[in-house]
């Protein structure tokens, strides 16, 4: 019932601070780690010298790659499922979000989705990026998003990090 007021209430603001954007991750995250049991594990990471109430940023700009990470990596990874999500400053003016999961990488999820159904589109990567380029028509800086595939020596996939940048 808290995350769905929460997510109501942000839903209707353009943008909300950095500490209730974490309050939301930290519940919806609380709620994955249920359904996955011990088999869940996650963190998220933000250095002391950040206040976040002084840092507005678009509301319910992180989750959905969360979400996405759990649905299309962590689901279907056999043994514990990680996710780490940290804040940092890139720069003076930018602000740094790392998403890292040890799922089984996009290629492996296309290839799963492929077999699914022919015609299988992601409604929550599409509409994730309609609305980056909504909210980047209306900025001075864009919002970037980047994705790299995590693998090991032999070339098998380790996971995926996803990397927003938010001019602040």
């Amino acid at each position: 019932a808290d995350l769905m007021r929460m997510t109501l209430d942000m839903s209707s603001k353009d943008e909300v601070p950095l500490e209730d954007e974490i309050k939301t991750l930290k519940l919806y995250l609380e709620l994955e780690a249920l359904r996955f049991e011990e088999r869940f594990n996650y963190a998220i990471h933000l250095p002391d010298n950040i206040n976040t109430l002084d840092i507005y940023l678009p509301s319910m700009l992180v989750q959905p790659y969360i979400e996405n990470a759990i649905k299309h990596g962590l689901l279907h990874t056999q043994g514990n499922k990680n996710i780490e999500v940290s804040f940092c400053f890139k720069d003076k003016y930018t602000l740094q979000c790392k998403i890292f999961d040890n799922g089984i990488g996009r290629k492996r999820s296309a290839e799963m989705n492929a077999l699914r159904e022919k015609k299988y589109t992601s409604f929550a990567t599409g509409a994730t990026q309609s609305r980056l380029e909504l909210l980047n028509a209306k900025r001075i800086n864009a919002i970037s998003v980047v994705y790299n595939d995590l693998v090991n020596n032999d070339g098998i996939a380790t996971g995926t990090e996803v990397i927003i940048e938010i001019a602040i």
